[in-house]
């Protein structure tokens, strides 16, 4: 019920973002607009962009069985595809994406997962998904400078935030994991704050702060063991970012566009995925949408920016948590028919006369 309660409170968060969004951002734009559009595309690069994004799944769920069966579990695709369906669909919906590898971490306990195994699976992932993450948007913004310049004027601050705060995140995620007598000395002086503000509260933030950090470090020692292995998931870890970045050039072949090349879109989409990843908000909702219409206006003609901006978020960010949210929908009727049946053979079994 706790887990039912907490979907039903973010799913209530999403959706009013989702309205706020739609007030601030879509309500400027007429069906009429998005109509005649459509009707000037070439449909198979939307296609395209769709199967892109299912790849992107795809890539999530073969790095997570990859670290899995690195540890010593060795799980199907189809139950790591899971797995990712989760991730994608709860980070969505969550405020700052912290849904996601909580989520993913309860299906694999039900299917016999250690926990700790679990969650070093998850963190040996988010260490790369940080390096590929910070990395692009750290080329997209040199690569991209004057655009980005002439696009965001006086917003260029909101973009040296975010990546500054990806690269703290990323520095503190290789402290954790490299340098064990500091970031022991981090956590303590940070428990101490805590435990001056709220008495009650600095124990069990040590107590949770260090059991992350000794999963960092364990995380650490497999990476050193197995280099290869991890060069291989950072590869595939790239690709999932590249696609998971690609909507918007799929947007600008499907109105016949030319003049900007695939790495260039893929920059400066790095550097806008970076400048709002760490907001607060359910996948970027709102944010992303008016990041777009500032960050791509040199690209796109003023006339289909919106409509190319609907696009783009459509492919790369509603259709996938959409996608994401009917497969778990459907695996958890099959699940629960699959426990049905189990529970019920259980009961004839017990009910059958004993033999003397």
């Amino acid at each position: 019920m706790a887990y039912i309660k907490k979907i039903l409170y973010n799913g209530g968060f999403f959706a009013l973002v989702i309205y706020f969004t739609y007030r601030m951002v879509f309500s400027k734009i007429t069906f009429e607009q998005i109509g005649q559009a459509l009707l000037e595309i070439k449909i198979h690069y939307l296609l395209l962009g769709l199967l892109t994004s299912f790849a992107m799944v795809c890539a999530e769920a073969l790095n997570t069985k990859r670290n899995l069966k690195l540890l010593g579990v060795d799980k199907s695709y189809f139950l790591c595809l899971s797995y990712a369906f989760a991730g994608n669909f709860f980070s969505g919906i969550t405020p700052a994406a912290t849904g996601g590898q909580p989520m993913q971490l309860y299906l694999m306990h039900h299917d016999h997962v250690p926990a700790s195994t679990g969650a070093l699976a998850l963190f040996m992932d988010l260490g790369a998904y940080q390096v590929v993450i910070t990395s692009l948007g750290l080329f997209g913004f040199i690569f991209c400078f004057p655009i980005i310049q002439r696009s965001l004027g006086s917003f260029l601050p909101v973009l040296w935030v975010g990546l500054v705060l990806n690269t703290i995140l990323l520095a503190s995620t290789f402290i954790a994991m490299f340098s064990k007598k500091f970031s022991y000395g981090v956590v303590n002086f940070i428990a101490k704050i805590v435990g001056a503000l709220r008495k009650d509260k600095g124990e069990s933030f040590q107590k949770k702060a260090l059991q992350g950090v000794h999963q960092y470090q364990a995380g650490a020692a497999i990476l050193k063991q197995h280099k290869m292995a991890y060069l291989a998931n950072s590869c595939i870890m790239l690709f999932r970012v590249v696609a998971m970045h690609s909507a918007p050039f799929w947007v600008y072949k499907a109105f016949g566009l030319s003049g900007a090349s695939f790495i260039e879109i893929i920059a400066l989409q790095a550097a806008l995925y970076v400048s709002c990843a760490a907001l607060p908000f359910p996948g970027g909702t709102g944010i992303g949408e008016q990041a777009f219409l500032l960050y791509f206006k040199e690209l796109f003609p003023a006339g289909i920016l919106s409509s190319a901006m609907i696009l783009s978020r459509g492919i790369g960010f509603y259709s996938v948590v959409t996608f994401c949210g009917i497969a778990l929908l459907v695996l958890w009727v099959a699940r629960q028919k699959q426990n049905n049946a189990l529970a019920k053979g259980v009961k004839l079994y017990r009910k059958e006369p004993s033999e003397h």
